[in-house]
């Protein structure tokens, strides 16, 4: 029986196939490109036959996918989505890099939801809400993050609790490591820009491309490991789109990279107690 809404990410054979038949490939450097080449039917079949929908949309009323999102995160427990961050930016299992973003936002939602009673929180979600979740988990499989369109956490959270989350290897952990001392060593002017473009440089993330680089900085960003001053992290307490808007239009100096991470800077450095909180040592 077809899943129309699978809850695994796609790995090996499911993934390229996934990829085609969203026009993708990979290039040399195994990086996603866009494919010219027509999709083909026989794959889209491939694709329906495995459980992976192509282009199939589902749609949910808001308290729907709250309570699921709210369901799924209560599967889940910090330690086990640190340690899949760290293997997500380690690269073994990029899956991990969202679940962080994710798991935050659900975890303060039963107290956002009470406090709104009888309405809903602001929480960023429209009604109805409309999830690909096949299209949600390969972006997941490939690495990409997201923290401004809560629509897509629904898939990871429910992947992460129906098949686990991954652990980190030695190597993922040293690149961890060797990323937040990175950061700790910036000068006090240093931008999220200019941090990425120095992470680009110092090779630091392989396999990585300028917006995974974002993403993984702005998953240290959510939970705090590195701070600002505009908006508390999302790790701490629910943080409303409202709350969210208008730090941004306060003083975020750029619109291509939103807060917390725009309000960053190497002056602020890593919050090291909190660091060692959520990844202790001898993690």
């Amino acid at each position: 029986m077809t899943e129309s809404r699978p809850n695994r990410i796609p790995h090996g054979d499911d993934l390229l196939l996934v990829m085609r038949c969203r026009g993708y490939g990979r290039n040399r450097a195994g990086r996603p490109v866009k494919l010219v080449s027509p999709v083909e039917p026989a794959d889209l079949a491939e694709a329906e036959r495995r459980g992976w929908p192509i282009g199939r949309i589902t749609t949910l009323p808001i308290r729907e996918a709250l309570d699921r999102a709210v369901a799924a995160a209560q599967a889940l427990n910090l330690h086990q989505v640190m340690q899949a961050f760290v293997a997500g930016v380690g690269g073994s299992a990029p899956r991990g890099r969202q679940i962080p973003i994710a798991y935050a936002w659900a975890l303060h939602l039963p107290g956002a939801i009470a406090a709104a009673a009888p309405a809903l929180p602001d929480c960023g979600l429209r009604e109805p809400v409309k999830v690909d979740f096949t299209g949600e988990l390969m972006r997941l499989a490939l690495g990409y993050v997201w923290n401004e369109v809560p629509e897509r956490y629904l898939p990871d959270l429910e992947a992460a609790a129906a098949e686990g989350l991954p652990t980190p290897t030695a190597d993922d952990r040293a690149r961890f490591d060797a990323l937040i001392a990175f950061i700790a060593a910036q000068p006090g002017d240093t931008t999220p820009g200019i941090l990425e473009q120095g992470l680009a440089r110092a090779k630091i993330l392989p396999g990585t491309d300028k917006y995974n680089r974002y993403g993984i900085l702005q998953g240290l960003a959510e939970i705090g490991v590195m701070p600002n001053a505009a908006i508390p992290p999302s790790l701490d307490r629910h943080v409303a789109v409202a709350e969210r808007h208008a730090a941004q239009f306060r003083g975020a100096p750029r619109s291509d990279i939103v807060l917390p991470l725009a309000a960053w800077r190497g002056s602020l450095g890593i919050d090291h107690a909190r660091l060692e909180r959520l990844f202790p040592a001898g993690r």
